[in-house]
């Protein structure tokens, strides 16, 4: 029978599906020991973000202070957290120019195992979004962590098979937690205490998960030069998506959607105030596909608002959502092979129409 101590042990080294590709992360971890600047951001959900760790206690702030300490010099390692609670990996590429690639990141850990859908638009945002980042000017090493909620719900399957088609490091919480729930040495309250976010100890085992990854790669012989696959899995066709917002749209009309201060994720949208006027928001746009990001609110007083894409209706996005916290959602209006020039109106459905809806921005690629 297993003591606790190799027990442990064995949860950490099944926590690492491959290393992948090695070039890239190593030569961050030379530059950090030279003295040289680098930056480690880590993009996701909730998880990510922080949510029952804490701003110092998240998995994502302790393993960036174990890098800089076992590998950099004094204070050459600089941390951005790009987690953000509720979103996907489309609400993650919309938001990934001003919210990441900014920042000139060498590593990037993404996160997006339990937020994601399985679905085929979800998963070419997925593998869009890790081809933007790796394409990106500073050649980032890319990190995939899978996650999971108590259900036993995970993309990891799905995105496991991208992340080795670009031969990345691919780092599994379920594999590691899994076995022992079957085993029962360990219960989901060992882990989390809600369905999904782990708790201190539970950020604390993914921290332990990343340094194992961390020591792993530094005692690897260096792998050629990395070159990004040209094959994609799923699609690549979001790979080119730009975010605009009320400091970047020429609109043709309002509707009493009234460029506003929003949400702090995405501060510049648009907001339909309650008793406000009836009217079309509408603008012109040059693209072959295009999301919707609007807010989720739980207040009763929030509406619906109706789609309309070259005078067709589309689709109504409800805003108003029991368990929303003002949180962004990302929705799909189209997809097409070729960009062509394209009306966007959009008003309150039928009944909301004294009703608070926030458009917080667009995603389009052209």
């Amino acid at each position: 029978m297993k003591n606790s101590k190799e027990r442990h042990t064995q949860i950490i080294e099944r926590s690492l599906i491959c290393t992948g590709n090695n070039y890239r992360i190593k030569t961050a971890m030379e530059m950090a020991g030279k003295g040289q600047k680098v930056t480690i951001a880590y993009l996701g959900g909730s998880i990510t973000e922080g949510y029952n760790g804490g701003p110092d206690n998240c998995y994502a702030k302790l393993t960036c202070d174990y890098f800089a300490k076992t590998f950099g010099k004094g204070n050459n390692v600089n941390y951005i957290n790009a987690g953000m609670a509720g979103t996907s990996s489309i609400t993650g590429l919309i938001r990934i120019n001003k919210d990441l690639l900014i920042h000139n990141p060498h590593i990037v850990f993404v996160e997006f195992a339990v937020n994601d859908t399985k679905n085929k638009t979800n998963m070419a945002a997925f593998e869009s979004l890790l081809l933007r980042i790796l394409s990106s000017e500073s050649k980032p090493a890319v990190v995939l962590i899978f996650t999971i909620s108590e259900s036993g719900y995970s993309c990891q399957n799905e995105m496991a098979q991208i992340g080795r088609r670009y031969d990345l490091p691919l780092i599994s919480v379920k594999d590691a937690i899994v076995p022992e729930f079957v085993e029962e040495t360990m219960k989901w309250q060992d882990y989390s205490d809600d369905y999904i976010h782990p708790h201190k100890k539970g950020h604390e085992l993914i921290t332990e998960l990343i340094i194992y990854y961390f020591n792993k790669v530094n005692k690897e012989i260096w792998n050629d030069i990395y070159n990004i696959s040209e094959t994609p899995v799923i699609s690549n066709e979001f790979v080119k998506i730009n975010m605009l917002d009320n400091t970047s749209t020429q609109i043709k009309a309002s509707g009493e959607f009234l460029p506003t201060t929003t949400i702090n994720q995405f501060p510049n949208g648009w907001t339909h105030k309650q008793g406000s006027k009836i009217g079309k928001f509408a603008f012109n746009i040059y693209c072959k596909n295009l999301f919707i990001v609007y807010k989720e609110s739980k207040n009763t007083d929030t509406g619906s608002a109706d789609i309309y894409i070259d005078d067709t209706f589309v689709l109504t996005v409800n805003g108003f959502n029991s368990s929303g916290w003002n949180n962004p959602v990302a929705k799909l209006l189209f997809n097409h092979d070729n960009p062509a020039n394209h009306n966007i109106e959009i008003k309150m459905a039928k009944g909301s129409e004294n009703k608070e809806f926030c458009i917080l921005a667009f995603g389009y690629s052209d």
